[in-house]
């Protein structure tokens, strides 16, 4: 019996050590110090999370507390992507997968990874997103980027800016759309309000024929019961945040940027589309201050409290 079938058991989490020459460690024994830690599983390194312990002196039973997946990671340097530690990442990211299609866990956090690391150890996909929505079985999925005020979908994730006209299509940016709309119901917004930015500068003034494609999505979305307009001049939009519930943005930094300023350090990213639960949290594995003691576990903390909100929703 999964602990979704089960109305008496508490729900549990899987936290992912992510790359252990970046912050992903340091943020999950803040994260987790002092809370009651009940239905939490680390999975990662136990020697990784037992010294990163004895450096920052939090409390947690990390013999206990950690599925060792990762095992024996051998010598590696802070602050730098290394195949060893891609390795060891990604071992945690398939048993993370293995344990959700098992019903063991109910959701699973995702620690900050080195796209470089995990490339040096042979992993073929974009990113973590992506993996996982292959690993179980979702085809339609987006990436959301989830702060209490802000809330927006990716139509493209992480391309060189030069290949982001060619993959935006009528058929993607309905399908972005219309998982977002599913997403704030779920959040108990009734009829969400939509708002799809436009990729140029003023819109259909600079367009090379990408403006009309978002247009013709807007136009699919709304056939499928979304209240979604636009396309926005994005400058424009950030103007007008309040009037709407959630965005749908063409490219990363479209999205991020103001994800990031309006999350204050507290934003989440959600994957959409996937039959679990998957949160991580909103920045990277900050090589430059992995080690030194000064990350802050804020968006790890809120990505564990989205998470178990998210399962309670869906039970």
């Amino acid at each position: 019996m999964t602990s979704n079938e089960s109305g008496n058991r508490h729900s549990t989490i899987g936290i992912t050590m992510g790359d252990p020459a970046g912050i992903g460690p340091e943020i999950v024994l803040k994260a987790l110090a002092g809370s009651a830690r009940r239905g939490i599983r680390i999975l990662g390194s136990k020697r990784v999370f037992v010294q990163e312990q004895q450096r920052l002196g939090t409390s947690i039973d990390a013999v206990r507390a950690v599925d060792d997946v990762a095992g024996d990671i051998g010598g590696f340097s802070m602050g730098r992507p290394q195949e060893n530690c891609g390795q060891a990442a990604l071992r945690c990211l398939e048993l993370g997968v293995e344990l959700l299609n098992k019903g063991e866990i109910d959701a699973l956090v995702t620690a900050p990874v080195s796209k470089e690391a995990l490339r040096l150890a042979g992993f073929k996909w974009p990113g973590q997103t992506e993996f996982l929505a292959q690993s179980l079985g979702s085809a339609s999925y987006a990436m959301l980027a989830w702060t209490p005020k802000f809330k927006v979908v990716l139509v493209t994730t992480h391309l060189p800016l030069e290949q982001v006209s060619r993959h935006i299509t009528a058929q993607l940016v309905a399908e972005k759309a219309v998982l977002l709309d599913r997403f704030l119901r779920t959040e108990g917004v009734v009829k969400p309000r939509v708002a799809v930015m436009a990729l140029n500068p003023h819109a259909a003034e600079f367009s090379q024929g990408e403006e009309d494609r978002i247009l013709e999505g807007i136009r699919l979305a709304q056939r499928a019961g979304v209240d979604a307009s636009g396309p926005f001049p994005a400058d424009a939009l950030f103007a007008r945040v309040r009037e709407f519930d959630g965005h749908v943005a063409m490219y990363h930094d479209q999205a991020m940027i103001p994800a990031k300023l309006l999350g204050k350090g507290a934003g989440v990213n959600v994957t959409l589309g996937l039959s679990r639960v998957r949160t991580s949290p909103l920045h990277g594995v900050a090589f430059d201050i992995a080690g030194t003691g000064r990350a802050k576990a804020t968006s790890m903390r809120a990505a564990i409290r989205l998470a178990l909100r998210l399962v309670k929703l869906r039970q």
